[in-house]
């Protein structure tokens, strides 16, 4: 009896080994195949061809690039702060123009006069450009005598696209309120884009009217400076006699 019970056992236990030992198929999903895609990026831009030379090959007065004037740029500012100036050659890439007034109408006052330059001609954007500022100082029309004083002086007149050469100081904040993180340059003077006749056709330097920088406005300031210097020398000497004769 004991013999038939394990007969049994072993019968039920059989089938159980040959199933486990069967092979059990993967019903799992299966891993896709992609194809062989070639992928062509385009050439890393070459950001060289957006700079100039430091400063331009053969220019007589040795004008910077305003690529070159940032590219030390804590130096160049700490000597235009000084007030030490520069000169920087670029073309004019935009020029402010006061938004017009409806008449009858209260309006805020427009920025001061200012332009933008930039190493190309076709630059875009301000990214690389460089702010020029207070580069004309407008004249009262009812201030005849100022309008006469400076009727023979030329103006300084810039044009869309003209290239020009400048001098002025490299600045971070301008002294009327313009600032920039790249730096501005705070206007000195300009090389006129046509030749001077009376020169001889050579390109001379032209300071806008009105400024406390321009030779006619140095050379008045001096002269009175020189008549009041004598006046009081004239005031002492007499203070003198008079003491000498009492």
């Amino acid at each position: 009896m004991k013999f038939r019970n394990t007969f049994v056992l072993a019968t039920l236990v059989a089938p159980l080994t040959f199933g486990c030992a069967e092979k059990i198929e993967d019903t799992g999903p299966k891993e896709e195949e992609l194809p062989n895609i070639k992928v062509e990026l385009p050439p890393a831009p070459d950001f060289d061809e957006a700079r100039a030379p430091v400063k331009w090959e053969g220019d007589p007065d040795g004008a910077y690039s305003i690529f070159g004037l940032r590219k030390d740029i804590d130096d160049r500012l700490k000597e235009g702060e000084a007030g030490q100036k520069i000169v920087v050659k670029g073309y004019v890439q935009e020029i402010y123009v006061p938004p017009e007034c409806p008449e009858g109408q209260l309006c805020p006052p427009g920025k001061q006069p200012h332009f933008w330059i930039s190493d190309t001609p076709d630059e875009k954007g301000k990214k690389r450009a460089m702010m020029v500022v207070n580069y004309h100082f407008p004249i009262p029309e009812w201030d005849t005598d100022t309008l006469k004083q400076w009727e023979e002086q030329p103006l300084v007149i810039v044009e869309l696209g003209k290239q020009y050469t400048i001098t002025g100081e490299f600045r971070r904040f301008s002294k009327s309120g313009f600032a920039h993180d790249n730096g501005l340059l705070e206007f000195h003077s300009y090389k006129a884009p046509n030749p001077d006749p009376e020169s001889g056709g050579e390109l001379i330097w032209i300071y806008p009217p009105n400024s406390d920088w321009h030779p006619q406005t140095v050379a008045a300031t001096e002269a009175q400076n020189a008549e009041m210097q004598a006046r009081m020398q004239k005031d002492a000497e007499a203070i003198k006699k008079q003491k000498g004769d009492g």
